[in-house]
């Protein structure tokens, strides 16, 4: 049987901790539940072609508390952590904060929020320039990562289908091989759709993108 949460690769973290007072919008996590789905990744020898991207969305029918700040009380003193416009965020890998009692904190209200966790292709210089073979490295290490999670059952796992690079509407991507060339455009939520391609696979093309790109995200839908 398929696990749903492989399927998507779309990790909402359940977030259990106590409710906070309604008129401040606290809430706090233990860093543990957490750390859990990081170790998830992080742990993964070979994820060099891989990114990680955590953000806050909010829950269906709520909207968020803005702008969206989050902090971790650990042995080291209270940190912010930087939040982007697209309420994405990145938290530290920290094993050691395990036997401790560190929290985070967002400024949310319980019910409001989830966490989302995607594993994207890590990109260099602006993001606008990479190859095929690029794109096929990140898929080879994103398809250890889902085999891992799965565990006995990886032989029926999902595997990687589509690059998808956030960079708007306007967005095209130049695909251009030896013997021909190919533009995608982006869809109506601003994502190119890169595909796990048999002949692109052989072509190994370059890509250019028109704008450099917010960010990536592998999907194992098509």
């Amino acid at each position: 049987m398929r696990n749903p949460a492989l399927a998507a690769l779309v990790l909402v973290l359940p977030l259990l901790a106590g409710p906070a007072p309604a008129q401040t919008a606290v809430h706090q996590v233990p860093y543990k539940e957490l750390f859990d789905q990081l170790d998830k990744f992080y742990s993964l020898k070979e994820r060099d072609r891989l990114s990680l991207r955590t953000s806050i969305r909010a829950e269906d029918g709520k909207q968020l508390n803005l702008p969206v700040t989050i902090s971790i009380a650990s042995p080291d003193g209270v940190k912010d952590i930087p939040v982007d416009a697209d309420n994405a965020f990145q938290l530290p890998y920290q094993p050691e904060w395990l036997k401790t009692n560190t929290l985070v904190q967002f400024n949310q209200s319980e019910k409001n929020y989830a966490i989302r966790v995607q594993v994207g292709m890590k990109l260099s210089g602006d993001g606008s320039h990479f190859s095929y073979a690029d794109v096929q490295a990140a898929f080879a290490q994103f398809d250890k990562l889902i085999g891992k999670e799965a565990g006995m059952l990886s032989f029926v796992a999902p595997s990687a289908q589509t690059l998808r690079v956030f960079c708007g509407v306007d967005c095209t991507a130049t695909l251009a091989g030896a013997s021909s060339s190919r533009v995608i455009k982006a869809d109506k939520d601003g994502r190119v759709m890169i595909p796990n391609d048999k002949k692109l696979r052989r072509e190994n093309p370059s890509i250019t993108l028109s704008k450099p790109p917010a960010y990536t995200a592998i999907s194992t839908k098509e």
